[in-house]
């Protein structure tokens, strides 16, 4: 999305330019005129201007275990926390050759 072009706007008459002069042409004070952001419209501007407020969890807050699937891998479950989360997506990576399809064919 692109940026909304500033405006400048004079803090005596209110009068808005377009760029920063240093008198305001409708009220003819010297350097009343400061810059603001431009009121945002478009796709995003309910997240500028306002939204609803989300209640956040401290780090200490006790959720309840995942529960987690054993892959039949010893290995692959203790890098994996344990086992499989369902409803999770994993990345295998790596450089080429060192066993990533190996590893997810003999997990399947």
């Amino acid at each position: 999305m692109a940026r909304a072009a500033p405006r400048f706007t004079c803090q005596s008459c209110g009068a808005v330019h377009k760029k920063w002069a240093g008198r305001c042409d409708a009220c003819g004070e010297w350097n009343t005129i400061q810059e603001e952001d431009a009121a945002v419209t478009g796709p995003g501007a309910a997240a500028k201007t306002g939204g609803r407020v989300i209640e956040l969890g401290g780090l200490d807050a006790a959720d309840a275990p995942l529960t987690r699937r054993k892959s039949g891998i010893a290995e692959l479950n203790r890098v994996l926390g344990g086992g499989l989360v369902p409803a999770s997506a994993i990345l295998v990576g790596g450089d080429p050759g060192i066993g990533k399809s190996t590893l997810l064919l003999q997990a399947a």
